[in-house]
């Protein structure tokens, strides 16, 4: 329990402290959201759910950009949500590392 709580500590203090790019990220999904609610004609829910699907990159396939501005979009979306699933990644890691540093035992060794 003493490694979650210290896990969480250094996540949300990174988060905090690394807010300013991941709001900068979310506006830019935000940005394609609007982009393909204007160009596309889709109602402000669907084009929401369709950038945030194309920034995580599961894409479903639901839905597709019919028009070449579009389609740019949702290329760049898709770098836009590795560079953001990379940033979160690399913060669990940190916080990982500095929970388990911060232990009172050490974790097992690997084989």
């Amino acid at each position: 329990m003493e490694v979650t709580l210290s896990f969480l500590q250094h996540f949300w203090h990174g988060l905090a402290y690394i807010s300013p790019i991941i709001l900068f990220l979310l506006l830019l999904i935000l940005a394609g959201a609007w982009m393909f609610h204007r160009v596309e004609q889709r109602a402000w829910g669907e084009a929401l759910y369709m950038a945030f699907i194309t920034a995580i990159t599961i894409g479903y396939g639901d839905m597709t950009p019919q028009r070449p501005l579009t389609r740019l979009t949702a290329i760049l979306l898709g770098l836009v949500g590795v560079i953001f699933t990379g940033i979160i990644v690399s913060l669990a890691v940190y916080a990982t590392s500095e929970a388990l540093a911060s232990a009172s035992t050490p974790p097992p060794r690997m084989r």
